[in-house]
């Protein structure tokens, strides 16, 4: 016989092969198969020869694992004969019976299969199946056939009665077949009637009653062989067969093809015992018993398949047996494995798992999934999306306690445009005469605010604490802040303010509190024009807080994260990326259940990854415009922040340019006569131009209030303006910048008709003058509405095509949690809408703390102190002409004197000379210049 492909394979694969199977008992699949379970459960009966228990094995591993049906395999008791095997699958009892044996089961057939409610026959095997009397080869004298009429001579008793038993086994006949008169038993041993008058001491080995009942007995009693039937279980059968071959004695026994080798014997040294062709018999009737007339040779028929109605009705299923079909060469590979995994617990099964793996290419074609599978809350991916979308939550509370949505939503307008918006009608209500000066009093608990005295609560001319302000527009706005940002923002930046402070945090908190160094004093005519020698004064005071924060270190760098609009951004683009692995989850389990009922929908999957690939290529040609444009306005809002800082810089040199000038210009302050009024002039001058720098920032800092009362009320009680002149500027709310230039140039031409300043610095300051007025106002026009609105819509679809194009196509098979889609949504998206965060931050303008912002209170005192010190530079005596004592408050002279001693110093050291150090005192003055001798 031809060996089948497989057993050319080398004994290394079959011992993998054997290590790879699945052993009874284990959860491990033979073959593994992610599809869901149907939830239909299938019977299939399994009967106790080797062949049909390998068959039945290789047919539920493949209904059970590849079809995901629930299969239980139904092990036949003793009670079943083969012959009940088409009532019970006609009944329901059983759904499969994969190699059944036709012979001597004619009536069973026409009474159990076929019609409306019976079994089906779905088909046969591709090999022909005998059973009957079988002997040995070496039996045989005349060659490869062996005629029952052998059987007939007188020396076949003496030969075929060497292997005889006198006592049969209970266990072969279950049913008690032998006790009834058609069998004639004694001992569970059929002799036939004529053995009284003859000698039949030959006997036939069968086995099993049941196992083609009557059918050996009747060949014997129609034909005259002098041989009685034993019947024992077939373990003793085989075990009588293998002694007898094993000591070369003739035995005659019962036996089948095809049929697994007894212990080692393979079916191959054994002759089929021939009978007269059927063709030749006469019409036989199978009866079961051996009182029929069955005296021939029944021939080979094919092992057949019979369902039930239930599978027949179960299209896959169905579809699977019918095309489900082994060879003589299957059969015999399968034995030979069966041979190899004997110490297995569950040999039959090994040998069909390995069968099952080997001939893939086999079985394939005979599965189908003709029946949709939906997606359902069973599938396992489900849990991967339950615990993203928790992780989603939970990043949605921390970024902020309210949803974040709704807060933007009602938010949308920032802080400072909302302050500023306040300004505007408060402004606007002045304009057109709906408020009234008397109603804006009315506002405030004084109309303006008490002076404080040098002699109450005071040292010099700054207070230990400053009478308490009315409740103003910056407090309300910053306990607003606090409680729309408590769990973001303002908590993060209170921590970072707190315990490890930067120059970035402490310039964010100073704006969002309110504090103001520049309003921390009030300055006074006393301490300005120093009426006497004895006069001391401070000057005033350097900010507590830098211009800007600067990244010097990477903690710097952390802090400005933490305290900056990138923090969110971060947070959203984490949100993104999570929605971004939710949808990757999900179309992976979309693709999966395409790839499920491929059959039933072949372009299925096709399409649904066709589809995913051209929305990646759309997405990839349209994300150019949005990049572009934005591009353009970041570039664009950097520019115009950077012009905005400029312009604060420009209005910083235009007062110090017009300090610069009043000091040289105004003549005669150190005369006795003309110093006071001289100096109260430069005082005025000194007020007013702080007041401008100060209104200045009147609308795009929120520190200095939200109506003009309330600015002005600031002014008063800094010194900075009087009564009188707050209240003429209450008539003119928004134009109260030019109103003090105005007082200004009025102030220039008194002072010009009273010879304080030369005519011909009039020109020089009429044009300082009018370049303050242009650079006090710090105003960069915004891009057009439209333009910003069309950024953000193609920005929008920019994201939503990276949500769902980029997951889309990076799935990974076979993974529910989906790492790729996760990191391309967080990286992109954090990369646009940084870039977008990072335009609005900018549109925000430097002075807003939701912005990139820098601390104005830092450039008001810097200027106050050069005007202070410039326009005082030239004070070297008092009003009565007295020189000004050393410690007093002219610093330029007190710096000279002290650089002199550290030269002297230094020069001692130098000559190592032990002489005492000279004495420094003023001799006089030139003009503005002090002489010192040494």
């Amino acid at each position: 016989m031809a060996r089948h492909p497989r057993q050319t394979c080398r004994s290394w694969q079959l011992f993998c092969w054997l290590l790879l199977a699945a052993c009874p008992g284990s959860e491990q699949a033979c073959v593994e198969n992610s599809r869901p379970h149907r939830g239909v459960k299938l019977r299939v009966l399994m009967r106790n020869w080797q062949s049909h228990r390998m068959v039945t094995h290789i047919a539920a591993i493949l209904l059970r694992d590849v079809l995901k049906y629930d299969v239980e395999i139904v092990s036949a008791p003793g009670s079943w004969t083969t012959s009940d095997d088409l009532e019970r699958l006609a009944k329901g009892e059983i759904d499969a019976n994969l190699e059944l044996w036709p012979k001597g089961k004619e009536d069973k057939f026409a009474s159990f299969v076929g019609g409306s409610s019976g079994a089906v026959d779905v088909g046969i095997h591709q090999l022909p199946a005998r059973s009957g009397m079988y002997v040995p080869k070496y039996a045989n004298h005349v060659g490869s056939f062996y005629s029952y009429a052998t059987l007939k001579g007188e020396d076949v008793q003496t030969d075929f009665s060497k292997v005889s038993i006198t006592q049969g086994e209970n266990s072969s006949d279950p049913n008690g077949m032998c006790e009834t008169a058609a069998w004639n038993c004694k001992d569970l041993i059929y002799t036939p009637e004529y053995c009284t008058d003859r000698r039949c001491e030959a006997q036939l080995l069968k086995g099993s009653l049941g196992e083609d009942q009557g059918l050996l007995e009747q060949q014997i009693r129609n034909n005259g062989l002098n041989f009685s039937v034993a019947y024992t279980s077939r373990k003793t059968q085989e075990r009588l067969v293998w002694e007898a071959y094993a000591t070369r004695v003739p035995v005659l026994f019962y036996s089948w093809e095809p049929r697994a080798p007894i212990h080692g014997i393979a079916s191959e040294e054994f002759f089929h015992v021939a009978f007269p062709p059927k063709d030749e018999c006469t019409n036989s009737k199978m009866t079961g018993t051996p009182l029929g007339d069955v005296d021939c040779d029944l021939g080979s028929t094919p092992l057949r398949k019979v369902v039930s109605p239930t599978l027949n009705a179960t299209k896959d299923a169905l579809y699977f047996v019918e095309r489900f079909s082994l060879t003589t060469e299957d059969y015999s590979w399968l034995f030979a494995q069966r041979t190899l995994t004997d110490k297995e617990s569950n040999p039959e099964e090994v040998a069909a798992c390995m069968f099952v793996r080997s001939n893939e290419d086999r079985w394939r074609s005979w599965v189908v999934y003709s029946d949709r599978i939906e997606i359902t809350w069973d599938d396992p991916c489900w849990p991967t999306v339950w615990w993203q979308l928790g992780i989603f939550a939970v990043v949605l509370c921390l970024m902020d306690h309210r949803w974040v949505l709704i807060r933007r939503c009602q938010c949308f307008r920032s802080d400072t445009s909302s302050l500023l918006d306040s300004m505007q009608q408060n402004s606007d209500a002045f304009v057109a005469g709906v408020v009234s000066m008397e109603q804006v009093s009315m506002t405030l608990k004084r109309r303006w605010p008490l002076r404080v005295n040098k002699q109450q609560n005071c040292d010099g001319n700054r207070c230990d604490k400053a009478p308490q302000r009315s409740m103003t527009m910056t407090s309300q706005w910053s306990e607003k802040r606090r409680e729309t940002k408590k769990m973001g923002l303002g908590c993060s930046l209170s921590f970072l303010n707190r315990f490890c402070a930067s120059d970035s945090t402490r310039v964010k908190t100073a704006v969002l509190k309110g504090e103001m160094t520049f309003m921390s004093w009030q300055r006074t005519a006393d301490d300005f024009v120093m009426l006497n020698s004895d006069s001391k004064s401070m000057a005033p005071p350097k900010c507590h807080t830098p211009l800007r924060g600067v990244l010097a270190t990477k903690l710097d760098v952390l802090h400005y994260l933490v305290s900056s609009s990138i923090k969110d951004v971060f947070c959203l683009s984490c949100l993104l990326g999570l929605i971004g692995s939710i949808w990757g989850t999900i179309s992976q389990m979309i693709a999966t259940n395409y790839n499920y009922n491929i059959e039933v929908h072949p372009m299925g999957l096709e399409q649904w990854l066709s589809f995913g690939k051209n929305l990646m290529e759309l997405s990839q040609s349209f994300s150019f415009l949005p990049v572009f444009l934005l591009g353009f306005f970041v570039n664009r809002e950097c520019s115009r922040w950077v012009g905005l800082v400029d312009l604060a810089y420009g209005v910083w040199g235009r007062v110090e340019d017009m300090a610069l000038l009043l000091a040289g210009a105004v003549e005669g302050v150190n005369n006795t006569g003309t110093a006071e009024a001289r100096r109260q002039y430069l005082f005025k001058a000194y007020r007013w131009l702080n007041a401008v720098h100060y209104l200045t920032y009147y609308g795009v800092d929120v520190r200095m209030g939200s109506s003009p009362g309330e600015v002005l009320w600031d002014l008063v009680y800094a010194g900075l303006l009087l009564e009188e002149e707050a209240d003429v500027l209450l008539g003119s709310p928004n134009k109260m910048r030019q109103v003090i230039l105005s007082w200004l140039s009025c102030m220039w031409n008194e002072m010009l008709r009273e010879g304080v300043v030369p005519a011909c610095s009039t020109n020089q300051f009429m044009d300082k003058l009018t370049d303050l007025r242009g650079a006090s106002v710090l105003h960069l026009e915004h891009a057009p509405n439209l333009i910003k609105v069309m950024l953000k819509i193609v920005m929008s679809l920019l994201t939503l095509f990276i949500l769902i194009a980029y997951p889309w196509q990076l799935r990974v098979e076979d993974q529910c949690f989906q790492p790729w889609a996760l990191m391309s949504t967080f990286i992109l998206n954090f990369c646009y809408i940084g870039l977008l965060a990072m335009m609005t931050t900018l549109e925000k303008s430097p002075f807003a703390p939701s912005g990139d912002c820098i601390n104005t209170d830092y450039i008001l005192c810097e200027v106050e102190l050069m005007t202070f010190r410039c326009i005082r530079a030239c004070f070297s005596r008092d009003i009565e002409g007295h020189h000004l004592r050393p410690s007093g408050t002219l610093e330029l002279e007190e710096a000279i004197m002290q650089e002199a001693a550290q030269v002297v110093t230094a020069s001692e050291v130098l000559e190592e000379d032990t002489q005492e150090a000279p004495e420094i005192k003023v001799v006089g003055e030139e003009g503005s210049v002090t002489l010192v001798e040494i």
